[in-house]
C-alpha cells in the first residue's frame, strides 16, 4: 500500500481513538477502510482519495456486491466507513442520496428451547465450561461482558452480577441465577482457589488476560455437537436470545426484559414479541374470540 494511503489510514485511526471507540471497533473500521484502499490501488492506480469521484465509489460498492458477494448489511458497514472517512479526514460530506445504504433482509434469530438449553449445559462436564455457558444463558450476558467479569462482580448476597462498561457504555446489573451460581461455586472451588476480587473470573491462557470470546465459542460448539444440536444454527448470541425469549414465554413483561438484558432501546427487545408467537406465548386470533 502506498505511503499516502497508509498515512490517511493512520489519521483515521487517530480520529477514531479521539472519539473513544473500543479497540475492536477501531480494528473493524480500519479493516473496511484498508480494503477500500487496496481496491483503489489496484483499480484506480493509487489515486488520491480527494480526487475519487462518486462514480468510482459506486464502482467499489458494485465490486463488493458482485465480486466479493458480500451481504447488504456488511456492505453498509463499508459505506458507513467511507462516509466517516470522507467527513472526518477529507472533511467532505456525502448525502444519503449520493452514497445510500442498501436495503437488507431481516431474519428471526435461531433460539434454543428451554429443553435444548438444558441439554447444552448438561453435556458440559468441565466446571469452567459449564459455568461460562450457564452464566451466558441464565443472566442474558453478552459474551464480551462475560469475558470481562472480575471475581468481585458476582454479588451473591444481592443475587446479581455487576456489569461494567457494557455495549451501551454504561454500567448495569444482570440477574444471578441460583443454579448458575452453584455451577460457578463448583468451578471456583475446582479451578480458581485463592483468586482475589480483582482477578478475572474466567482467566485466559496468558497471565493477566481474560478468556477470549473464541474460546467460549469453541466450548459451545463442542457442546452442540455432543448434544446433537450442531445443525440448528445456534451461536453464542443465541443464548442471550434464549434468555429474553424464555422470560417472555414465562410471562415477564417486555419492559422488565429490556432492563434485564441491558437494552438501551425497547426496539431491541421487541423481537421477542415476534418470536413469542411461534414459541408458546401466542396472541389469540380475533377469528377465535
Amino acid at each position: 500500500m502506498n505511503e499516502n494511503y497508509s498515512s490517511l489510514i493512520q489519521k483515521h485511526i487517530d480520529i477514531l481513538s479521539l472519539r473513544d471507540l473500543s479497540e475492536s471497533t477501531i480494528a473493524n473500521y480500519t479493516a473496511y477502510l484498508r480494503e477500500f484502499f487496496e481496491w483503489a490501488e489496484e483499480q484506480l492506480g493509487g489515486k488520491d482519495p480527494s480526487g475519487i469521484s462518486l462514480d468510482e465509489l459506486h464502482a467499489y460498492i458494485r465490486h463488493l456486491q458482485v465480486d466479493r458477494k458480500l451481504n447488504n448489511r456488511t456492505i453498509n458497514c463499508h459505506i458507513a466507513q467511507l462516509r466517516d472517512f470522507w467527513a472526518y479526514v477529507l472533511q467532505k460530506d456525502f448525502s444519503r442520496y449520493q452514497l445510500p445504504f442498501l436495503k437488507y433482509d431481516q431474519y428471526l434469530p435461531k433460539v434454543p428451547t428451554r429443553e435444548e438449553m438444558t441439554s447444552i449445559i448438561s453435556h458440559l462436564e468441565n466446571p469452567k465450561h459449564k459455568a461460562e455457558i450457564a452464566l451466558l444463558y441464565s443472566s442474558g450476558l453478552r459474551v464480551s461482558e462475560l469475558c470481562r467479569l472480575h471475581c468481585g462482580d458476582i454479588r451473591a448476597s444481592k443475587k446479581c452480577i455487576y456489569v461494567s462498561r457494557s455495549k451501551n457504555r454504561s454500567d448495569r446489573y444482570a440477574i444471578l441465577s441460583e443454579r448458575a451460581y452453584q455451577d460457578l461455586v463448583r468451578y471456583v472451588r475446582a479451578d480458581l482457589k485463592g483468586a482475589t476480587q480483582d482477578d478475572w473470573l474466567f482467566p485466559g491462557q496468558k497471565a493477566g488476560e481474560h478468556i477470549s470470546s473464541q474460546s467460549i465459542a469453541n466450548v459451545l460448539k463442542a457442546s452442540l455437537e455432543a448434544s446433537g444440536l450442531s445443525g440448528k444454527g445456534f451461536n453464542l448470541h443465541s443464548l442471550r436470545h434464549a434468555f429474553g425469549l424464555h422470560l417472555y414465554e414465562a410471562g415477564t413483561d417486555i419492559v422488565s426484559i429490556k432492563e434485564a438484558m441491558g437494552h438501551k432501546s425497547l426496539a431491541s427487545t421487541e423481537v421477542y414479541l415476534t418470536l413469542g408467537i411461534g414459541s408458546g406465548r401466542s396472541v389469540t386470533s380475533p377469528y377465535d374470540f
